[in-house]
This record gives structure tokens, sequence and C-alpha cells, in this order.
């Protein structure tokens, strides 16, 4: 009578946890596995890219597509007036302004052995290059291998001209309609000493339109 009893009430506490074992396990939710390869893939998650920015470069292009006709050297104003170009000769007119004392300028370095003459230089678009064949600053010219000085007065306007001879032509017109790039070498002594002797000063002038005849 006894074992029937405890077989009973047995079978009774074991029911009784079986049924609350099985409704834990419908209410409480269920472990993620530790392991992260069990898992399915995650969706991509997109990341926003940098703000857009304006290139330097882009500016550089619209600012240098300007004619720059001024140049500035130890108080001396250069400035291109005009560039005008017959058959296969090129002009090019600037005027010089001293605000300074009076001084000498050499438009170049004198020619020697060891160190050869420095001209003005032109550039087309295309990169090809010409030197002057002469300098004219005011009444004085250069000649071949010859830069001679010419006094700036204080207040004074000097007109210089560039010449270039054979340049590239068809049917009597220059093909250079701008100059891209104009390098222009200048010395500038004091009110005492001589210019030739210093390294010169290159004076870069750009896109400068060419009128031809």
């Amino acid at each position: 009578m006894v074992g029937n009893v405890s077989w009973a009430l047995g079978f009774k506490v074991f029911t009784i946890l079986y049924g609350v074992g099985l409704i834990g396990a419908i209410l409480l939710p269920s472990r993620e596995p530790a392991d992260e390869s069990a898992r399915g893939p995650r969706p991509r998650v997109e990341t926003p890219g940098p703000a857009p920015t304006y290139s330097p470069a882009a500016k550089m292009v619209t600012t240098s597509s300007e004619p720059l006709t001024r140049a500035v050297l130890e108080g001396i104003y250069f400035d291109v007036v005009r560039a005008t170009g017959q058959g296969e000769q090129l002009q090019v007119e600037l005027r010089a302004y001293n605000t300074g004392s009076d001084r000498n300028i050499v438009s170049g370095r004198v020619k020697g052995i060891l160190r050869p003459a420095v001209f003005a230089a032109v550039f087309d678009d295309e990169g090809r290059r010409w030197s002057a064949d002469q300098v004219r600053i005011g009444n004085t010219a250069s000649t071949p291998g010859f830069l001679p000085e010419s006094r700036l007065i204080s207040g004074v306007p000097v007109t210089m001209v560039l010449t270039f001879q054979r340049i590239a032509a068809n049917a009597g017109m220059l093909e250079i309609r701008t100059i891209s790039r104009l390098e222009l070498p200048i010395v500038v002594g004091n009110e005492h000493d001589s210019a030739g002797s210093e390294q010169p000063t290159v004076l870069v002038f750009s896109r400068i339109p060419v009128v031809s005849h």
C-alpha cells in the first residue's frame, strides 16, 4: 500500500516538473549561438561617402585663362602693351615705369664663355619656344651677343620692344595667336652700380593675344 502511494506521488511530481519546463521553454526566448559563424549573413550597412569638394586645380585653370600682363620688380612696373605679328616676325611691346631712384637695367644676361646670354622667350599653347632676336629699351637696342644697359629715370615711362624672327607662319599669318607664356629676364642695378654682373630675375606674363597684320 505504501509502495503504491509513493509511486503515485512521484509520478505527480514528475508531471508537474515536466509541465513547468514545457511552459518555460515556450515563454522564455531562445539563446543565440555564441559562435559568430552560426549566425546568418548580416545586412550590409552603407556608410556615407565624403562630402564633394572643389578641386584647387580647376580654380587654377580658370584663373590662368585670364591674361597676366603686369609684373613688378624692385619698384619697377613692367606692363605688356600689345603683341603684333607680321609675316614671320612677332613684336611684343612693354612699358617700364620706375617708381624708385634712377637705375640701370639689362634685359637678359651678358654673354660669356661660362655665362651664356639669356634672352626673352615666348611659348605657344603647344609648348613651342622662340627666343628674342633683339631687345630695345628706349633708344638702346641689343645686338647679337651684346645686351646694353639702359637707364630708367624715376617717374618716366620707357618703351621696351622684344622682336622675334622666324616665327611659324601660314599664308603670311603667324600660327601663334596667343602667347601662352612670355619670359622676360631682367637685371636691375642700384643707383651707383652696374646691372650687368647680376643674376637676372625672370618675369613671367601669360595669355597675351597676338594681333596679325
